[in-house]
């Protein structure tokens, strides 16, 4: 059944400790969000079936909104996809999906969901098997920075979270073919235990990672699109190689990188009203849920 946080506020901390239960974790990651304007019951619409008022299983609706195939697309993801363990094999997870896919092909343009368990999802035909993901190997070669104005942003700092927010707000895509626009919520809850580092002279939040000599690219916040080589030249410390994690077709040409199939901690699945042209499919991971 569909319920709303906002008429009852004290429901989410039922949801929350259900969704805890299943996923270990998730209260604390939520708790923290607040404290950065990322808040989980203003973001999502939960369906939930209850037994003498305890929160029995849970799903939720989350809208993001995507630059897909040069065009703004409204999308919903299903998450927190959970039913308590002494009340399954009773059908509930199906009614919730049922309810919440109903809702989105009602309110939304397509529906998407990220797992690592796709065979839960077997019996719901209107999902298309989980999409191939891919990473981008730029070839030309790389000559790391000697020199850098990049900061870590301080989230705990007033200032710091503002020109975080203004960025998320008014960012420029950082892909035609697939990026998310409008998901500030989803950024800092997936960013609060990574590096958030931001440059002054390109006025552009940057996230990446360095591993096994690689220099990984996860998401560019900027207001105007930057030349690939000049964010790289910000970039400290030791790697031959750089790969971005989202589509390229804004800072690179086809023949500048290499396609290798990637590794997401989870999977994406998409509804059948998902449509991606492109050749090769990357949803930016700083946005899953």
């Amino acid at each position: 059944m569909q319920k709303n946080y906002a008429k009852n506020p004290a429901l989410f901390d039922r949801c929350i400790y259900l969704i805890d239960e299943i996923f270990p974790g998730c209260k604390s990651f939520a708790m923290n969000g607040m404290k950065y304007k990322a808040t989980w019951s203003e973001n999502s619409t939960p369906f939930i079936v209850e037994d003498k008022n305890d929160v029995i299983a849970h799903a939720g609706v989350w809208p993001i909104t995507l630059m897909l195939n040069g065009k703004v697309h409204k999308t919903a993801a299903i998450h927190g996809v959970c039913v308590k363990p002494e009340y399954r094999g009773k059908g509930l997870f199906r009614q919730l999906m049922k309810e919440t896919m109903q809702f989105s092909d009602n309110h939304f343009e397509s529906t998407i969901l990220f797992t690592n368990k796709p065979y839960l999802y077997k019996d719901f035909p209107a999902y298309k098997a989980m999409l191939p993901e891919y990473d981008f190997l730029i070839k030309n070669t790389i000559v790391p920075s000697t020199g850098t104005d990049l900061r870590k942003l301080n989230l705990d700092d007033a200032s710091d979270l503002n020109l975080l927010l203004q960025l998320l707000s008014n960012h420029m895509p950082v892909s035609n073919e697939l990026s998310v626009v409008n998901a500030s919520a989803l950024f800092i809850l997936n960013t609060l235990n990574k590096e958030i580092h931001y440059s002054e002279k390109l006025n552009a939040v940057i996230i990446y990672s360095i591993l096994n000599n690689t220099l990984y690219l996860k998401d560019i916040l900027c207001l105007k699109i930057c030349k690939i080589n000049h964010i790289i030249d910000l970039i400290p410390g030791h790697y031959d190689n750089v790969v971005l994690q989202f589509s390229p077709d804004r800072f690179l040409n086809e023949n500048e990188y290499t396609p290798v199939m990637a590794a997401p901690e989870c999977c994406v699945m998409v509804s059948d009203r998902f449509s991606f042209n492109g050749k090769y499919f990357r949803y930016p991971e700083i946005y899953a849920c």
